[in-house]
């Protein structure tokens, strides 16, 4: 049985997650938590279980359930009623038993800094971090939750480079509290670009000298992560993703979104041939293109590290016709689309397997999440 604490009590938690810390008596060893990724298009679940130290996972359960359109906008809830609806239907649907889950947070709201730091005692770093936090966040320091991680330490110096993660308390209560109303128990809320990382290295050899940029297209959002090998760089929301595809289409073929969403995907019963979709699918993928670079150069030029040397894709925006190839040709690098069940053992007899190879882009967060285990 787990006893969890209340929802005001939830507080950033690295690795790359606000968490809630709990008395848990747990009978048996630890159990992985479901990963629930509610995103503004829809909501993606995976459950994971763990065959064994060294053996890898499998996947027990997922499903997607689409949310109607702005029931969220920029990571706010709009429409709670929908979204609750919406993932209610989905245990119901995948019939899903678990209730401990795993859920992440993007956007505004949330503040991801590396900072330097004077050598220091963990005591004095978890006083003194508070104060620090002060000079990056542009909210009231009380407003939101902090944490932080030592991710280097100089042999000589002692000084720290640390990670300093916060995100508004309402963000996270808002996300806790919905889910609670579902009828779920919250016990870690993670950031999304984080998420990414954590399914892209359990599913993909790292290169330590190697940089890389994780490049999450959500409907309304892409998430940016540099890593080096396993080390994490630099981060960035940028306010595009797969809706832009999507308009671009409705503007220029004169149709309604649900029309233009399904002549995106290439769906047949759009009445829209592709030959009419894919000049206007690549000169968006052109603009896309344009707003990458700006990030990519911003890094090379602020961080020192050097230039990117691969780029990996992921979320239901990397879905979209020619991208991956246009984008290694404008950088030069090698593209590639995340399947974020690669390396996690599918059944046949009880998924289909071209099904999940199929969805596999749209649930990188969601496998990131069910990584994560109860009382961790």
């Amino acid at each position: 049985m787990l006893y969890a604490k209340p929802l005001d009590e939830i507080f950033l938690g690295f690795q790359n997650f606000f968490e809630i810390r709990e008395i848990a008596v747990i009978l048996g060893k630890k159990k992985n938590l479901v990963g629930l990724d509610i995103g503004s298009s829809s909501i993606k679940m995976v459950s994971l279980r763990e065959r064994g130290k060294g053996k890898g996972f499998e996947l027990l359960n997922f499903g997607i359930k689409p949310l109607p359109r702005e029931a969220i906008v920029g990571g706010t809830i709009m429409d709670a009623s929908a979204v609750i609806f919406a993932i209610q239907e989905l245990i119901q649907e995948s019939n899903l038993k678990e209730q401990n889950v795993a859920t992440s947070v993007d956007g505004a709201s949330v503040i991801i800094q590396k900072i330097n730091m004077t050598a220091m005692s963990d005591a004095e770093l978890n006083e003194a971090i508070r104060w620090e936090a002060g000079q990056y966040i542009p909210f009231d320091i009380e407003e939101v939750r902090l944490d932080h991680e030592i991710l280097e330490q100089d042999p000589t110096t002692g000084n720290l480079k640390v990670l300093l993660v916060a995100a508004k308390r309402d963000l996270v209560n808002e996300y806790t509290s919905i889910l609670a109303q579902a009828g779920l128990n919250t016990f870690a809320v993670d950031i999304d670009s984080f998420c990414v990382q954590n399914a892209y290295e359990i599913n993909y050899p790292t290169n330590a000298s190697e940089i890389t940029a994780l490049v999450n297209i959500g409907a309304s959002t892409t998430n940016v992560c540099m890593v080096k090998g396993t080390v994490p760089l630099f981060w960035r929301d940028l306010q595009w993703g797969g809706d832009n595809f999507t308009e671009g289409i409705q503007r220029e073929l004169t149709l309604n979104f649900e029309q233009a969403e399904a002549a995106k995907e290439g769906k047949e019963d759009s009445g829209i041939k592709m030959e009419q979709v894919i000049p206007i699918i690549n000169q968006m993928n052109q603009e896309f293109g344009i707003e990458l670079k700006k990030t990519l150069d911003f890094f090379k030029l602020t961080t020192n590290e050097g230039a990117v040397q691969k780029i990996v894709l992921s979320g239901g925006g990397s879905k979209v016709p020619n991208l991956d190839r246009f984008l290694a040709q404008q950088f030069g690098v090698s593209v590639e689309v995340m399947n974020p069940f690669q390396n996690i053992d599918v059944s046949e007899s009880n998924f289909s397997v071209d099904t999940v190879n199929a969805l596999a882009p749209m649930f990188a967060v969601s496998v990131g999440l069910a990584l994560r285990k109860v009382g961790e």
